[in-house]
């Protein structure tokens, strides 16, 4: 029986503690405070991307391909007289099928179809700005070219990363700051700093994205202009003060 209440008074005890302990950091996420904090900065793009498309329907797969391979040699040309280099240059697709076309509710064969699909990055668009408007001016001569999906970017974001973080944890401060004064305490130490998402913003200032133009034989007007706009990098944190 004593040892029964023994156990008994050790259990309390134990229980007891735990409640102090829960209590204390109660106490202590009472005297924190936790703000999160969005930094953006912004750049204007120094390089470009472009995909290029380009396809032919004839009888023969062999017939398709001639002027598919005739075309990228082309472009090549165009390319390569711009000073862009092979490493910039990549095909993503090349695809060699059947075409058809519905008449009359029936799927009829016209023919075989080629088609390809590069990716070309042009660089130093900032001290070169008249390069990537004449380089299109170049390409949409040559007959059926498509050009899609324009997308201007910064070639290094690591500077532009450092920075936004920087902003955010500024903003986090001052909003940790305020609420401090409000309550009547004072900034302490930092307990933890938890990242969000890092990203590239979709959203800029003026930025011509997914553009498209399909060559109809004719030249752009002489200085064609192509605005740029801004890229917007943007780091996104949370921290947790504690108050004095």
């Amino acid at each position: 029986m004593k040892r029964d209440i023994k156990n008994t008074g050790i259990a309390l005890s134990l229980m007891l503690l735990f409640l102090i302990s829960c209590d204390t950091k109660v106490q202590e996420n009472q005297n924190s405070v936790s703000v999160s904090g969005i930094g953006t900065v912004f750049a204007q793009p120094d390089m470009v991307q472009i995909n290029i498309n380009f396809s032919h329907t004839a009888q023969t797969t062999r017939e398709a391909k001639r002027v598919v391979d005739e075309t990228m040699q082309r472009i090549l040309t165009i390319l390569q007289g711009e000073n862009i280099e092979e490493k910039f240059i990549k095909t993503i697709s090349l695809t060699y099928d059947i075409e058809y076309d519905y008449r009359n509710g029936y799927r009829v064969r016209i023919g075989q179809r080629a088609q390809q699909s590069i990716v070309v990055t042009v660089n130093d668009i900032i001290n070169n700005p008249e390069r990537f408007p004449l380089l299109l001016d170049k390409i949409t001569v040559i007959n059926r070219v498509e050009i899609r999906d324009i997308q201007f970017d910064v070639e290094n974001k690591t500077e532009l990363y450092k920075q936004s973080r920087e902003l955010a944890y500024q903003k986090a401060f001052e909003k940790a700051s305020q609420y401090a004064e409000l309550s009547g305490h004072k900034i302490g130490k930092v307990l933890t700093i938890t990242e969000g998402i890092s990203r590239d913003v979709a959203q800029t200032r003026a930025l011509v994205s997914n553009m498209r133009f399909e060559a109809a034989g004719d030249y752009f007007s002489d200085g064609s202009y192509i605005p740029t706009g801004e890229r917007g990098i943007t780091s996104e944190i949370n921290v947790i003060f504690s108050l004095e």
